[in-house]
């Protein structure tokens, strides 16, 4: 176990022995053994892994998967049947705070010593005290018994002792489920905290959104075993492979084989692509395209993204830009088999993975009737007013088609209707990246505060002496 290691799994295993009934539990104890009444049922097997000290963790997987088991071992409440795993420096988790608290005393007795449990001193929960009593928000509450509390006001005042207090490892199981909003937000922006302190952080949770946006690091979990390790995205693409696979409601979409004679084409009067695009959209010289390298999933049986660029207002390749200016992105894709009709997708989203902008080829009215025959070339220019925060943002590019008889029927289908009904070409998360710098030198005439900038205005009124005439 290396120094920047908090955490090691290493081919972890639980069994459990289920009885038919309790009965079967007492022959086989007045049996001492010798003859079986129970079935094994190993709720995981072989599961490996380790998270190094500032890592963010997700644990992903189906009802039954194995996630709260893998948690109970890891803190203590079960033991393995077989392997091992190791954990360096303080580890807390939100399943000991909450389910070692006392019901016929106060929340704010319970804080007290569930802290003393955990070993911190009693200075160091007295000083934080009115922290954990404003985080929490319990009003009357604090002071009174446990037992008069619901199930989230437990796990509130469980999270709040568990926001102020120091810990190399913090494990979480779904704590962001409870609550209202407001309460979720200020468990979002504690995360955020912890994250800048470098605390190695564990998240089983349901909520892809969540993963997407904190973890660096996924583990899928499918009947006790783990079946896939690594990023976000493709880790949620495998969640729900598995969710599919079971028949239950998901919102991806395998690709889908097309019929190798062409798709019948389907009247409209919708704007389409003429033979003299090429001219209006000023399309950048060859050299300009390549200076980003296209990643290798910008490539499928269907047709892939053969050039990508990014440019400013004159025209020359730029990943850096100001609050404000304009970007224009160029890309084209070479459509490799008869398909149908094209939505194209752009994403930008922070670091973190918030979705900050994402408008497809319908949304700007750019529709076109003609099925993507093998041979087409499809060309996108879109341009997109940088009215976001400064930082650095990710881009990606997304190529769906829609069937003739799914595109004739558009203006009736439902958002969830056509999310079902669009099928994906290529999806390339993570195309590009650029900048966005301050418009000014001083901070306080930023254009705006927060991560966009959204139209609107203020009007004011001075009344003097307070006097307001008829």
């Amino acid at each position: 176990m290396t120094e920047d290691i908090v955490l090691q799994v290493e081919n972890l295993s639980k069994r459990f022995k289920l009885y038919p009934n309790a009965r079967g539990r007492v022959k086989e104890w007045a049996t001492f053994g010798k003859h079986t009444y129970h079935k094994e049922f190993w709720a995981l097997r072989d599961i490996s892994f380790q998270v190094k000290k500032g890592g963010f963790l997700g644990i992903i997987g189906p009802n039954g998967a194995g996630k709260s088991t893998l948690l109970k071992i890891i803190t203590e409440v079960l033991d393995p049947t077989e392997g091992s795993y190791k954990t360096k420096g303080k580890t807390l988790s939100l399943i000991e705070l909450s389910g070692g608290m006392e019901d016929e005393i106060s929340g704010r007795e319970n804080i007290i010593r569930s802290a003393q449990l955990l070993g911190f001193p009693n200075d160091y929960i007295e000083n934080r005290m009115e922290q954990i009593t404003a985080f929490a928000d319990l009003g009357d509450f604090f002071e009174r018994p446990l037992r008069v509390y619901s199930s989230g006001m437990r796990i509130r005042l469980a999270f709040s002792l568990f926001a102020f207090l120091e810990c190399d490892v913090l494990i979480l199981d779904e704590v962001l489920a409870v609550g209202d909003i407001f309460f979720k937000q200020k468990c979002y922006a504690r995360l955020e905290e912890l994250v800048e302190q470098k605390t190695a952080i564990v998240l089983v949770t349901h909520s892809t959104s969540l993963v997407r946006q904190y973890c660096d690091d996924v583990i899928v979990l499918q009947q006790g075993k783990l079946v896939y390790q690594g990023a976000p995205d493709d880790a949620i693409k495998k969640y729900f492979q598995i969710q599919r696979d079971s028949q239950k409601i998901s919102k991806e979409i395998e690709y889908t084989d097309f019929e190798d004679e062409f798709l019948p084409e389907i009247a409209s009067e919708n704007k389409s692509f003429s033979e003299t695009d090429h001219e209006l959209l000023n399309w950048p010289k060859n050299k300009d395209f390549h200076k980003l390298p296209l990643k290798d999933a910008a490539h499928t049986k269907y047709a892939k993204l053969t050039r990508l660029t990014v440019c400013d207002k004159n025209g020359n390749f730029s990943q850096v830009f100001k609050q404000g200016d304009c970007v224009y992105f160029y890309f084209e894709y070479q459509i490799l088999a008869n398909t149908g009709i094209p939505i194209a997708i752009l994403n930008i989203s922070t670091q973190r993975n918030v979705l900050i902008h994402s408008k497809s080829s319908l949304q700007h009215d750019l529709y076109t009737s003609t099925n993507l025959h093998k041979g087409d070339i499809l060309r996108y220019k879109q341009r997109i007013k940088l009215d976001i925060a400064p930082n650095k943002y990710i881009f990606g590019m997304h190529l769906f088609v829609l069937k003739p008889e799914d595109f004739s029927h558009l203006d009736y289908m439902s958002l969830q209707e056509y999310n079902e009904k669009r099928i994906p070409i290529i999806r390339l998360n993570q195309a590009g990246m650029i900048e966005v710098l301050p418009r000014h030198n001083i901070k306080v005439k930023n254009l705006h505060g927060g991560i966009c900038n959204l139209s609107g205005n203020l009007q004011t009124q001075l009344i003097k002496n307070g006097q307001i005439s008829e």
